[in-house]
């Protein structure tokens, strides 16, 4: 039996876009009074997105922002030396790790496993989303990482069920029905709604986590500290891998945007992006400080969203497209800085 003193630990995965943030802000909302909680979040990009949305929460929050790389990667040491300063700070009574969408979470398990860490660290259920439309694109379903995060979980959920069809869903219930072993929990779900009974439940790993050889996932540029300094205003903030480029911009507070601007800049970045000078857009996501207040941009695909924030450090941007070559961003940059106010 596992010691009390312990911290329970939840890796919440899933592949870009499919809601992990959203899905953390839930739970954070929801979690007993009282309790205080850590999140650690790894961002493809350079510029941490997820930590501004996610501290919009009430007080008894830790989140801890790792950076340009793969936390995934066992040889990393970033995610040892943030596990270790925010255990040393105060111990958390929960914490959840939130890895890139394309990190594969196996690394994190091993690390968790690892016996300096796993006195402190209880591993509960490893949560994975999926949105069951991508169940009929080519560029998830060969994807190994998308293939190997649903393999790991205990928990699948079909997220963004309110657009899919029921043939989507079918297809999602199909392929969880044909997984071995079973997954403890298969659930719909629809704007990222988990429950937290889900984040208790328990599951023994064997020696070998990955169901395929180690996946060749760090990123070219995965050697920032956990604890970096923040992006740096003026410059754009690059990093490049699997297939993917990133780019990143930082604001001062100071700095106002037009909220209509920018709401049509995300509509043409959805419906046009080779307009701006890119390629096949992944996503983006953006906390911007606007005339109409703090705002949360979110495009994945075809759909773009805007959510109300509370007061944020600053303003910023990381869009991530699928491509060869890194593209030239100067035409979205000049965009974004046309609609400052």
């Amino acid at each position: 039996m596992q010691s009390t003193s312990k911290t329970p630990v939840n890796i919440v995965t899933g592949f870009l876009g499919v809601g992990k943030t959203t899905a953390l802000r839930r739970l954070l909302a929801d979690r007993p009074a009282g309790e205080y909680w850590a999140v650690l979040v790894n961002e493809f990009g350079e510029v941490g997105i997820d930590g501004a949305a996610l501290t919009d929460t009430q007080a008894g929050l830790n989140v801890v922002e790792v950076l340009g790389g793969c936390i995934c990667c066992t040889t990393s040491p970033q995610l040892r030396v943030s596990l270790t300063r925010l255990l040393r700070e105060r111990r958390p009574d929960r914490l959840l790790i939130e890895p890139s969408g394309l990190g594969h979470p196996a690394g994190i398990v091993d690390l968790l496993r690892d016996p300096f860490l796993s006195v402190a660290l209880d591993l509960r259920s490893i949560i994975c989303l999926v949105d069951p439309r991508h169940l009929e694109d080519a560029r998830y379903t060969r994807h190994e990482t998308w293939r190997d995060q649903i393999v790991l979980a205990d928990v699948l959920v079909a997220n963004k069920c309110d657009r899919a069809d029921a043939e989507h869903i079918d297809q999602f219930e199909a392929m969880a029905a044909r997984l071995f072993p079973p997954k403890q929990v298969v659930a719909t779900t629809i704007q990222a709604k988990l429950d937290p009974a889900w984040l208790d439940l328990v599951t023994d790993y064997p020696a070998t986590t990955a169901p395929s050889a180690a996946p060749q996932h760090h990123l070219t540029s995965a050697k920032r500290s956990a604890m970096s300094p923040p992006a740096t205003e003026g410059r754009r903030h690059l990093n490049q891998g699997l297939g993917q480029a990133s780019c990143g911009w930082v604001w001062s507070p100071e700095r106002v945007f037009s909220g209509d601007r920018l709401a049509e800049l995300m509509l043409k970045l959805t419906n046009n992006p080779s307009s701006l000078g890119l390629q096949e857009l992944s996503r983006v996501k953006a906390v911007f400080h606007t005339d109409q207040g703090w705002l949360l941009f979110n495009v994945v695909g075809r759909d773009a969203s805007a959510t109300a924030l509370a007061y944020r450090r600053d303003s910023r941007c990381e869009v991530i497209v699928a491509c060869e070559e890194p593209p030239d961003w100067a035409m979205l940059e000049a965009a974004i800085n046309d609609c400052q106010l």
